[in-house]
């Protein structure tokens, strides 16, 4: 962690973790790296995108790793171009699909955490703070991002949360009627 915002060159080891980690499944078969990729090489991100928006580049270069662990020696290209690029990778194993994350949509989700965590003004130390340095008298969603990296990132995300959140109306601490 740091004050600026990680760069990709930042989160290289975060990067070459999950490609040495592919790199032993050409001795796994299909199941076995399908398992692979879902229980060993998606979770290691899963720290990482708690606290961060990873940058598109980091994204692209693990979903390359991710896509080679999976497809690797096999011999028809095309049908692995098909399979991993289109939706279907994405979609649960119930509906059709491989069952891999997707790596941009669970990082929004879990740094939507965050959001909420702010709005219900959990006893948390970060949320004082940002409540009372920021956000005394105003309104968050109607006001200019302001703060850290951090939590810019986390605010562009809120038109997103607004849009699948449900507001009760309690004693207008959070939310005004």
């Amino acid at each position: 962690m740091g004050t600026t915002k990680p760069r990709v060159e930042d989160l290289t080891p975060l990067m070459h973790r999950v490609r040495r980690l592919s790199a032993c499944s050409s001795w796994l078969s299909y199941s076995g790296r399908l398992e692979m990729v879902n229980s060993s090489i998606s979770p290691i991100l899963t720290y990482a995108m708690c606290t961060l928006k990873l940058p598109k580049g980091v994204n692209e270069n693990i979903d390359r790793a991710r896509k080679q662990c999976l497809w690797r020696g096999n011999s028809e290209k095309r049908k692995v171009e098909i399979l991993w690029l289109g939706p279907l990778s994405y979609y649960l194993k119930e509906k059709g699909g491989l069952g891999v994350m997707n790596l941009s949509l669970q990082n929004d989700a879990l740094l939507m955490k965050h959001i909420s965590k702010f709005y219900n003004r959990e006893n948390l130390s970060w949320v004082r703070m940002i409540w009372t340095k920021y956000y005394h008298n105003k309104v968050p969603h109607s006001s200019r991002a302001i703060g850290s990296f951090w939590w810019k990132d986390i605010l562009r995300l809120n038109v997103l949360f607004r849009g699948v959140i449900k507001c009760i109306v309690g004693d207008g601490r959070s939310v005004t009627f």
